[in-house]
């Protein structure tokens, strides 16, 4: 078989979306059961972290998720105080998002957890894990 009538499933790409997408499934797992917040949450507080302080749009912008997505989310972690949410000085209608106390402590424990969870996968893979 020639490789333009190669099966999809038998890619490279395709296992590499499927490795990613059970590595996503599994973070889901640990942090829920860990501390009680989604995978999705925590990328939200992370980017937040990491970029913040910063816009609703930046942060879309950051995720790659629409204006309206992440108005939402941002009410769901504003209300479990995960976030502060306030108006920009410069202009009104702009709201800036930062993480709180709480939201830090999250980020801080679910990085932990994970880093912990990857280092034991890249070591049973054989890879140094203190390359990464």
């Amino acid at each position: 078989m020639n490789e333009a009538n190669k099966p999809a499933l038998d890619s490279p790409s395709y296992y590499l979306h499927r490795l990613v997408a059970l590595l996503d499934r599994g973070a889901e797992k640990i942090l829920q059961s860990q501390l009680r917040v989604s995978y999705r949450r925590c990328l939200f507080l992370v980017v937040i972290q990491e970029q913040g302080p910063l816009t609703q749009h930046e942060l879309a912008v950051c995720l790659g998720y629409t204006d309206p997505a992440v108005s939402a989310m941002l009410v769901e972690l504003s209300e479990d105080e995960l976030v502060s949410i306030s108006t920009s000085p410069e202009h009104k209608r702009k709201r800036i998002v930062t993480l709180s106390p709480r939201g830090t402590e999250i980020v801080t424990a679910a990085r932990h957890i994970l880093d912990e969870h990857f280092a034991e996968l890249l070591d049973a893979a054989g890879v140094d894990s203190g390359h990464y």
